[in-house]
């Protein structure tokens, strides 16, 4: 049996295939703010403090500032923001992972990476920073033979802040 379908049938089934095919598309952008790596981050002014105060530190020393990328910052973001989830432990686990992704679109001869946990506090880029700075080898790789970073920052539920900075010493 061949059936017709009126034009209006046609329009609603199109409709549909329309939505349900946007759907992946309109939840990605209605929850951006969810995405550690899509702008805007809601820490992304922290990071750019503790960017800022990293440089000031490097130049006090006589060492050149840092640049930023946003290469590099997906792969922190995504490092804290797993921390900050629990998926992943606090530390280092799956750095290699994560130099190997950025080594696919900067071409780097070494890299190096710090990471902080700290309770919610109001100067917690000067406080991430102070820390590092206290602790010998994470003060190596602030003063290391790099020229590229970048900063991933992510609060946990109990509001937690998890800093994760690459540093990368391009080709």
């Amino acid at each position: 049996m061949k059936t017709h379908r009126s034009p209006f049938s046609r329009l609603a089934t199109l409709a549909v295939l329309v939505a349900v095919a946007l759907l992946p598309v309109l939840f990605v952008s209605c929850s951006d703010d969810d995405n550690p790596v899509t702008p805007p981050y809601e820490f992304a002014d922290l990071e750019q403090q503790t960017h800022a105060k990293i440089n000031a530190y490097r130049v006090s020393k006589g060492l050149a500032a840092l640049a930023w990328s946003d290469i590099i910052v997906v792969q922190a973001r995504l490092h804290s923001s797993n921390m900050a989830a629990g998926t992943t432990l606090f530390g280092h686990d799956g750095f290699s992972d994560r130099a190997a992704a950025i080594a696919k679109q900067i071409a780097w001869s070494s890299a190096g990476e710090n990471v902080a946990m700290l309770s919610n506090r109001s100067d917690a880029a000067t406080a991430a920073v102070n820390a590092w700075l206290a602790s010998p080898g994470h003060k190596k790789n602030i003063e290391g033979d790099f020229n590229t970073t970048a900063i991933g920052i992510a609060k946990s539920s109990d509001g937690t802040l998890y800093f994760t900075q690459i540093f990368i010493k391009t080709k």
